[in-house]
């Protein structure tokens, strides 16, 4: 009789403990935090030249059509950035971002509030749209301090290389390549590898390669054409040869 009543005293227990153990597990689950419905995703645009690093003031690269050349000075504008979704749903970020080649740390920008889903490609704008390309004074990127506007009549720089060349007589001639007006504004589209955002961060890294600007699909020359600024009529047929250049400058290259 007394094994019995034993018994039932340790049944007894064992079950009281484990309702303890299940009704605490139950309450640590319900007091879990929820996953965020966003995250933050950062953005590194790699500059290079054929795939090498960027390095000013040294004739060291060569364009398309044979000519050496150095960069002084690479800045260029990205804005709207936008995030496209695997169901084609569109996540655009209303940015206006100056990159400036020699200061890495602007070659970095973050979102913070991006919407949980699975990614599959970005596009932005090469350039400042129409609604901030004539606006008064404005600040951060689009400050005029930053050396990136005309007038406001004639607005602002998209992209910017000023350097030198060896020109077809063996001497060093100058290069100075300011591209924009609103007719230049150039749409990027760049498929990435498959992401998905779970309320947690992750950093995209893009490429920009100045050669490919130069040579792909049209291979833009030097000689005889080495000082445009956008504001002549002759400067049309460079700007949409540029124009059309740029989509193929911009790469994937991975996600982290």
């Amino acid at each position: 009789m007394t094994k019995r009543v034993n018994s039932i005293k340790y049944i007894f227990i064992y079950l009281v403990i484990s309702c303890l153990i299940t009704t605490s597990c139950k309450k640590k689950n319900d007091n879990a935090a929820p996953i965020s419905t966003t995250g933050k995703l950062t953005i590194k645009m790699n500059n290079e030249v054929s795939g090498q690093p960027v390095t000013f003031g040294q004739l060291i690269y060569t364009n398309a059509s044979g000519s050496l050349y150095r960069i002084d000075l690479l800045k260029y504008y990205i804005s709207n950035f936008t995030l496209i979704k695997d169901d084609n749903t569109e996540n655009n970020f209303a940015n206006y971002k100056l990159i400036n080649a020699a200061d890495t740390t602007t070659c970095n920008f973050s979102f913070d509030s991006v919407a949980n889903g699975s990614y599959t490609a970005v596009r932005f704008y090469l350039g400042v749209d129409s609604a901030r390309n004539h606006t008064g004074a404005q600040t951060g990127d689009l400050d005029p301090i930053n050396g990136m506007i005309w007038t406001w009549n004639t607005g602002y720089m998209f992209f910017k290389h000023e350097g030198g060349f060896i020109n077809d007589t063996g001497g060093t001639s100058p290069l100075t390549f300011h591209y924009g007006t609103d007719i230049a504004l150039a749409t990027v589209d760049i498929p990435v590898t498959k992401f998905d955002i779970k309320g947690d961060n992750h950093i995209l890294y893009l490429k920009f390669d100045l050669n490919k600007l130069y040579d792909t699909p049209t291979v833009m020359t030097f000689n005889n054409s080495n000082i445009h600024e956008s504001t002549l009529a002759l400067d049309m047929p460079w700007i949409y040869r540029l124009k059309g250049n740029f989509p193929g400058a911009f790469s994937f290259d991975k996600v982290q």
